[in-house]
């Protein structure tokens, strides 16, 4: 069958229409006219296998990567990069349009990423056993097959370096991957690096890791931290067990920002494109009024937005459910002799709800994941009296059903989007919103 490709899916497929149905096609780009096999017909939509291109796009361009039509992630880096920001600009205002009915001209032209490629700080990446050897690689979407990944042309060249020497250690050890039965071996291998240190995390099954494979990881030029994570539940989405013993060198990795120096262990969150959360931060510090009382963030991680902003308030709490961010995120405070600035573990909507029946909150940070901000934490937000809320989100469909919720209570004043994964369809989005007036 043939269609025309007349814009672009949240998951960086084309959409074409065949008798008025939207028809999702991977690979294909806008204003194509493609050939395509149904491989799936639902009451309200179809998905198109891409067969042959008939009129190519002048924005299409070869891959970087040999694995990129499998492996899925980087589905725009067919395109040239110029037309991956209008493709993002466009799926923004798609959906804030669509869910929150959100004027279009408060959208702010994409603020695009100084790296295109090997801009990735951190890989988490599952094992297996190929040919005998112990490798890292993926599952190919909507699959359990395996693909080996020797080169990842997003990831950071350092961080690509230091996975091919921990492989090798691991394969001069006889290490094998993770068997399900004995609930043994490796399972997957979690790296982070900033300016040349590194971090790793080997996630393992049941299994005591010798002191002369230690030793020789140890031994890797540029890694700084070693950790292990015992996993053996089957089914879960989370990457680290949860028991972590540190293996060797440094509990934590450091990471400068500016004038920041933020420590961060193995499972605390971090931006992935370092550069671009420079930039990112600094655009959060612009927005916060310069006058604060009490401001809070919730979803605070390592604490770096609390600590960019720490001049704009009299007293910030930062707000986190995971316990080592926390910790991090204290430390950090402690370490730049930032006294007013605090960080609490507990969950974001009960904690909220609770500081703000006891005191005035004039400023909000919200960084959710990309399942946006719950029930709960939107109840929490709408029924308290806080003057400005900054959103910080990583999906514009998750960001338009809340933002439908929150301009009941608040007005938008600015949306400005950020390319944080380019080659990816992933848009990070602030948004500035103040209490509307009665």
């Amino acid at each position: 069958m043939k269609t025309t490709i007349v814009k672009t899916g949240i998951n960086g497929e084309g959409i074409g229409y065949i008798n008025h149905i939207p028809v999702f096609v991977p690979g294909a780009l806008m204003n194509e006219t493609v050939e395509i096999t149904i491989v799936e017909k639902a009451q309200r939509f179809m998905r198109g296998k891409l067969e042959r291109v008939l009129t190519k796009s002048n924005a299409r361009v070869n891959p970087a990567c040999s694995l990129q039509a499998k492996c899925g992630g980087c589905s725009l880096m067919i395109a040239r990069y110029e037309e991956q920001l209008k493709a993002k600009q466009a799926l923004l205002r798609q959906s804030l349009i669509k869910y929150a009915h959100v004027n279009p001209r408060l959208i702010e032209k994409i603020r695009s990423s100084e790296d295109q490629l090997g801009y990735r700080n951190q890989c988490k990446l599952p094992c297996a056993m190929v040919d005998g050897r112990l490798v890292t690689g993926m599952y190919l979407p909507n699959s359990n097959y395996f693909q080996a990944v020797e080169h990842c042309p997003v990831h950071e060249s350092g961080l690509e370096t230091m996975r091919r020497k921990i492989l090798d250690v691991l394969n001069q050890f006889a290490l094998s991957s993770y068997d399900y039965h004995q609930k043994r071996g490796i399972r997957s291998l979690i790296i982070r690096g900033f300016d040349g240190a590194y971090q790793a995390c080997l996630v393992t099954g049941l299994d005591e890791i010798s002191g002369q494979c230690i030793d020789a990881l140890m031994a890797i030029d540029g890694l700084e931290s070693l950790w292990q994570s015992i996993h053996t539940v089957k089914k879960t989405a989370d990457m680290f067990g949860t028991k972590m013993i540190h293996l060797g060198g440094n509990r934590h990795l450091y990471i400068t920002l500016d004038d920041l120096k933020l420590q961060c262990s193995p499972r605390s969150f971090f931006q992935l494109n370092t550069k671009q959360a420079r930039e990112l931060y600094r655009t959060i510090a612009s927005l916060v009024p310069t006058t604060n009382r009490l401001l809070v963030e919730a979803y605070s991680g390592i604490g770096a937005i609390s600590l960019y902003v720490r001049d704009r308030a009299d007293e910030i709490i930062g707000i986190e459910s995971v316990k080592d961010a926390v910790v991090n995120a204290n430390a950090n405070a402690k370490n730049h002799h930032a006294d007013h600035v605090s960080f609490l573990c507990a969950d974001a909507a009960d904690k909220l709800i609770y500081i703000s029946k006891q005191r005035h909150i004039d400023t909000l940070i919200v960084d959710p994941p990309r399942s946006g901000l719950d029930e709960a934490m939107l109840y929490a937000i709408c029924k308290s009296k806080i003057k400005h809320v900054i959103y910080v989100s990583c999906n514009p469909a998750t960001l338009g059903k809340n933002l439908s919720v929150l301009t009941e209570r608040y007005e938008v004043k600015r949306i400005i989007p950020f390319d944080m994964f380019p080659n990816t369809q992933h848009v990070e989005t602030v948004v500035l919103m103040s209490m509307k007036e009665k």
